[in-house]
Formats: C-alpha cells, sequence, structure tokens
C-alpha cells in the first residue's frame, strides 16, 4: 500500500514533464526523419504486425531470462558448479539483448502518453535502461572471470527490474496504456437498421450508436463498411478522422484502420478494430455481426436506390 503511494506521488511530479516531453520530441523527431522506412521500423515495435503490443511481449523475455539467471546465479554460489554459471551467463546475455529490443519498443510507445501516464512511463523507461547497463557490466565481469561482482551487479539490475515492471503494471491497469480502448464496444447479436441509405454520402464518415456502441460507416462505390468508431489505441473519434487508400485514419495519432476489414495498416494502434457486416433492407443501412474479427460480410448496396430516394422518384 505504502508503495502504491509513493508510485502515485512520483505520477504526481510535474517536474518530470520537461524531462519526458524532451525524450517524447527526440523519439518522434527520429522516425519522422526515418520517412517511410521510419513508419515501418515504428509499426514492428508497436506491434501492428502482432495485433498485439510489441512492449510486452518484449519485457517478457527480459523477466524470465533475468529471474533464471538470478536463480542460476544463486545456484552457482551455493554449490559452485559450473554447469549453473554457464547457464547462468547465458539467461543474462539473453535478458540483456532482449532488453535492448525493449527498451527500444518502450521509446516507441513512449511518444503518446500525457501526464501522469508519461512521468511514470519516462520513470519506467529510466530503470529499465539502468538495469540493462548493470547487466551490460555483469556480463563484462563474467568474461573476466569476476563472478562475486558479476553476481552482485545482476542481482541489483533484477531487483531494479522488478521495481520497473511494477510500474510497467500501473501503466496497464491503471493509466490503460497498451491496452484495447475499443474493448468493451458492442457487437450486435441481430441485424439492427442505423441509418436511412439515402442518408449516407459516398467517402464520407458517419458515426451511428449501435446499442450504446458508437459505430463508423463509410460508403465506397456499392459497398458500405462498418467498424467500431473508439480507435484501439488511445480512444480517439474515428469519425473525426479522414479517408486514406482505403483506410480509416485516426485524427489523435494516425493509425489507420483497412475500412473492410479493421486490421492495422499503420501505428501505432496495434489492436484491429471490430467490423461489422451491413447490408441495406427496405431503403435502410443495418448492421450486424460478423463471421469473426475481420471477417465481416457487406452486401453490395444499389446506390441508384439511394439516388432516386433523394430525387423522390420511386424505384
Amino acid at each position: 500500500m505504502r508503495f502504491q503511494q509513493g508510485v502515485d506521488l512520483l505520477a504526481a511530479q510535474s517536474v518530470l514533464d520537461p524531462v519526458s516531453q524532451t525524450i517524447q520530441d527526440i523519439v518522434k523527431n527520429i522516425y519522422r526523419a526515418g520517412g517511410p522506412v521510419g513508419h515501418r521500423v515504428a509499426d514492428i515495435m508497436y506491434g501492428t504486425w502482432l495485433g498485439h503490443p510489441f512492449h510486452p511481449s518484449a519485457t517478457d523475455v527480459v523477466v524470465g531470462s533475468w529471474m533464471a539467471g538470478f536463480a542460476l546465479d544463486l545456484l552457482n554460489a551455493v554449490t559452485g558448479g559450473d554447469l549453473f554459471a554457464r547457464c547462468a551467463d547465458a539467461a543474462v546475455t539473453i535478458g540483456t539483448l532482449g532488453a535492448v529490443v525493449a527498451a527500444a519498443s518502450g521509446l516507441t510507445d513512449a511518444q503518446h502518453p500525457k501526464g501522469e501516464a508519461r512521468r511514470l512511463g519516462i520513470v519506467h523507461g529510466m530503470i529499465n535502461i539502468v538495469a540493462t547497463m548493470l547487466q551490460t557490466a555483469s556480463l563484462v565481469q563474467r568474461a573476466r572471470g569476476e563472478r562475486g561482482s558479476a553476481r552482485s551487479l545482476s542481482s541489483v539490475a533484477f531487483g531494479g527490474l522488478l521495481v520497473s515492471a511494477y510500474l510497467g503494471g500501473d501503466l496497464i491497469d491503471k493509466y490503460q496504456v497498451g491496452t484495447n480502448h475499443a474493448a468493451n464496444e458492442k457487437v450486435p447479436s441481430n441485424w439492427v437498421p442505423v441509418l436511412r441509405d439515402a442518408d449516407l454520402p459516398e467517402n464520407e464518415l458517419r458515426q451511428v450508436d449501435v446499442g450504446g456502441s458508437p459505430v463508423l460507416l463509410v460508403r465506397q462505390g456499392d459497398i458500405i463498411y462498418a467498424m467500431h468508431a473508439t480507435c484501439t489505441h488511445l480512444g480517439g473519434p474515428l469519425a473525426q478522422g479522414t479517408i486514406v487508400d482505403g483506410t480509416v485514419q485516426c485524427p489523435w495519432h494516425g493509425s489507420r484502420f483497412a475500412l473492410d476489414n479493421g486490421s492495422v495498416v499503420h501505428g501505432p494502434a496495434s489492436y484491429p478494430e471490430r467490423c461489422l457486416a451491413t447490408r441495406i433492407r427496405d431503403g435502410m443501412i443495418e448492421v450486424g455481426p460478423g463471421a469473426g474479427l475481420g471477417r465481416c460480410r457487406h452486401e453490395p448496396a444499389r446506390v441508384s436506390e439511394a439516388q432516386r430516394e433523394l430525387a423522390g422518384v420511386p424505384a
């Protein structure tokens, strides 16, 4: 309880804002300078290819490897067994390499949080970087045969990792960093009429309500697409975004989702949007459940009918 109070106090320290803002700006400028290659690297670090944030997966490698290294070092100290020493060295090496990747993905994610989440994230990252430096020094000592100092350095690094992991859990649980912000949006169990066919112009983003959940409609040619209208990244309003090459781009951080199936085309989002099936019945656009994530049928809409209705001409 007291530790959590300390974490909350840390998150409230505005003195961290200049440092965190500077780090955000540096990371953004690096990716911006990279152009298309920078965008592709960022997408890898975000986890758009994985359908899940990449950073937690990378940190699991670090935590598991360094924990194994700590235990093996302890066994080596107690028994003097050379096999334990070699296995500990391997575990620390794997974890340290993973820590470099985890740091890169963490800095990539750190471009977007604000306020307390950004402050806590910067401290989380700094602790991880220091721990990685300590483990690197430990590897040097291991290569020199200085096992006592190597174990001490690794133990301190592992302790720092545990503190950092706690902060990371707070970022996820309390501040919803790296979570799916559209996860609670409802999917209709049956077909629901939402808008007159004639009221949806082509290539215009239109938001409708379906059972209390915002849904985005887009007409392109004779197809009407539908998906949840809340960006999975940080909850941005997709209906206020733009249509770009068959995708909808979030107005907040630029995530792009394919109109036909909701898949992530560009990050920072990693979770796909839930698409919904569409059809036209009695002049009304109806949305319904798809066959599964990314599998949504869109019955061709006869645009001529909508045009005749607008003109007041019977079909």
